[in-house]
C-alpha cells in the first residue's frame, strides 16, 4: 500500500467517525428528547419572567390607585370640614345634642330587666345518658 493511500483512509475514517457522531447526536431519540425538555424549559421561563411582571404591574397600579383614593378621601374630609360650620349652625348642633340622664336610665332599665343570665339547657337529662332510675 501507498503512503498516500494510507492517508486517504486515515483521513476518510476520521472524517466518517466526526460525521457519524454528528448524525447520532442529532437522529437519536434521547437527543431529540433532551432538545425538546431544553426548549420546554426555556419556554417556561420566559412564561415565568412575564408572569412576574405582570404581577409587578398589577401591584404597583393597585398601590397607586390606593394612593389616589386616599388623597381623594383626604380631599373629601377637608371638605366636609371646612363646609359644617357653613351649612349647621352652633344653636343646631345644640338642640341636636342629646340629654345624658336619658341614656344612662335607658341603660339602667335594660340592665334590670335582666339580671339573671339566659339559661342555655334544660334541667333534665335529654335521654343519652338517662340512668335506668330516671327513665319514666
Amino acid at each position: 500500500m501507498d503512503s498516500e493511500m494510507v492517508t486517504y483512509l486515515i483521513i476518510g475514517l476520521v472524517l466518517g467517525v466526526i460525521i457519524g457522531v454528528i448524525l447520532t447526536n442529532v437522529l437519536s431519540p434521547k437527543s431529540r428528547k433532551y432538545n425538546q425538555v431544553k426548549h420546554d424549559l426555556e419556554d417556561a421561563k420566559k412564561e415565568l419572567v412575564a408572569q412576574k411582571q405582570m404581577i409587578v404591574k398589577h401591584f404597583s397600579h393597585s398601590a397607586e390607585i390606593l394612593d389616589n383614593m386616599a388623597k381623594e378621601f383626604r380631599r373629601l374630609y377637608q371638605h366636609m370640614v371646612e363646609n359644617s360650620n357653613n351649612l349647621i349652625s352652633q344653636e343646631d348642633l345644640d338642640a341636636l345634642k342629646v340629654d345624658p340622664s336619658i341614656i344612662i336610665t335607658n341603660k339602667e332599665h335594660i340592665n334590670t330587666e335582666n339580671k339573671d343570665q339566659p339559661k342555655d339547657y334544660s334541667g333534665n337529662p335529654s335521654g343519652l345518658l338517662k340512668s335506668e332510675e330516671t327513665k319514666p
